[in-house]
């Protein structure tokens, strides 16, 4: 982990000040996108040189109501086969040549049990699609947090030691994702609500996260907000997100980094949200840097 976080530290700062050079930039293409695209594809085995393949398929995918990202469902279907079809390639290589990546872990035998190529190709599209949407979101929110909030960005400037705090709270305002929706294994009466074996229950996890009898003036953005319960990877249980450590460490670096190297950060144009209900993305977030 403490070669992993070195490596991310020396791409996010190298992100960062090729941001600084610029004029104006959109912060989502440049920085957002990039760390969790570069990690992704580093850990999966993926070419990073190849990253930008996985962002296109991502965002179609991910953006089917949004006209932007996807004219049809059936573009959407397209990107799940191109994006079947290039991890079933690089899963032959490794074959004949393994590495030290999680495609060779996923295609190797273990106890005598091997993935499907079916199995092998959905878990490839979560990696690839979960990896990197989230965190990409998750980070563009707490920067347009920061701008809309700026005495929370000079607090973290001031003191970095809150970039933990700030993680966390940049989580729960942000939300990456809207919705989940699970089937009842069993009947059971939750806070007076019967729930039957069978039923579908969604969660709506933006609005667990500014639920005022757990948050203390939950509509206010808070850096040192302590502690922070939010639900956004999930409430626990087997479908507690796998990636969450992940995209932790890889926002605090950023964050952290930012803080120490970015004085000012002013938005020069409209900040585009991604059209849909099951995501909470920014598309857009047009940014000029102020270095210190």
């Amino acid at each position: 982990m403490r070669m992993l976080e070195e490596h991310f530290r020396e791409v996010a700062v190298q992100l960062i000040d090729e941001a600084l050079q610029e004029s104006s930039l959109d912060f989502v293409d440049r920085v957002s996108a990039e760390l969790p695209l570069i990690a992704i594809a580093e850990l999966v085995g993926i070419p990073v040189e190849d990253r930008r393949k996985v962002f296109h398929w991502s965002n179609t995918m991910i953006g089917t109501t949004d006209p932007d990202f996807a004219g049809s469902p059936d573009d959407a279907t397209t990107a799940a086969a191109e994006l079947y079809m290039y991890s079933n390639e690089l899963a032959a290589q490794r074959k004949i040549n393994p590495k030290d990546d999680i495609i060779t872990t996923l295609i190797s035998e273990h106890d005598g049990d091997v993935l499907s190529e079916h199995e092998f190709d959905l878990f490839m599209l979560l990696l690839a699609v979960a990896g990197n949407e989230t965190t990409r979101n998750g980070i563009s929110h707490g920067v347009l947090a920061m701008i809309e909030n700026p005495d929370q960005w000079t607090k973290l400037k001031g003191d970095t030691s809150h970039v933990t705090t700030a993680v966390e709270e940049i989580l729960r305002w942000g939300t990456p994702v809207n919705n989940f929706r699970r089937t009842a294994t069993c009947d059971v009466d939750l806070h007076g609500v019967q729930i039957k074996e069978g039923d579908c229950v969604t969660m709506l996890y933006p609005s667990a996260n500014r639920d005022a009898a757990v948050f203390a003036d939950p509509f206010k953005f808070d850096i040192t907000r302590n502690p922070n319960p939010h639900v956004t990877f999930g409430g626990g249980g087997p479908h507690f997100c796998l990636g969450a450590n992940l995209a932790r460490l890889e926002m605090r670096i950023l964050f952290e980094e930012m803080a120490k190297r970015i004085d000012g950060i002013e938005l020069t144009g409209e900040v585009r949200k991604l059209r849909s209900s099951f995501i909470h993305g920014i598309k857009t977030l047009p940014v000029k840097l102020t270095p210190q």
